[in-house]
């Protein structure tokens, strides 16, 4: 056997990828809209996990090697590390959140969703999202 053959599965798991993909951005929406960051958080790891599969080690479609996206990617658990621990529902019994709860949560909700676009838009690099490339066809 050559040693650059490309070996192909028998069995295709493309459909069971793209149900799991689908049910874990509806869990993440779900998330997001009940400001359960942690879940939310979880749910966007999770479709990293997902897509960082279809990476190869060099360069991928988007110029980038795997090293690179997963740099980018990591930049946002450091940035959500900068911020601190917040508690996922605000204030707690009858006390309110405080003022500096609520300026870390924005902050994780906006970091939060600048993490999910990153991954939105690594979905449709690896043509697996809502953008089609013409170019793809050539390459069947």
């Amino acid at each position: 056997m050559e040693e650059n053959e490309q070996k192909v599965s028998k069995y295709s798991s493309g459909v069971n990828i793209n149900m799991r993909l689908d049910q874990l951005w509806k869990d993440s929406h779900n998330h997001s809209r009940l400001h359960n960051f942690k879940l939310w958080d979880l749910d966007l790891d999770c479709v990293w996990a997902e897509l960082a599969r279809d990476l190869k080690p060099g360069k991928n479609k988007n110029g980038k090697t795997f090293a690179e996206i997963e740099a980018e990617f990591n930049q946002f658990e450091e940035q959500l590390k900068g911020i601190g621990q917040i508690n996922d529902f605000g204030g707690t019994g009858f006390k309110s959140a405080s003022k500096d709860d609520l300026l870390k949560r924005d902050k994780h909700y906006k970091i939060l969703r600048n993490k999910q676009i990153f991954l939105a838009r690594l979905e449709n690099d690896l043509g697996k999202g809502t953008s089609f490339d013409e170019d793809d066809e050539d390459d069947m």
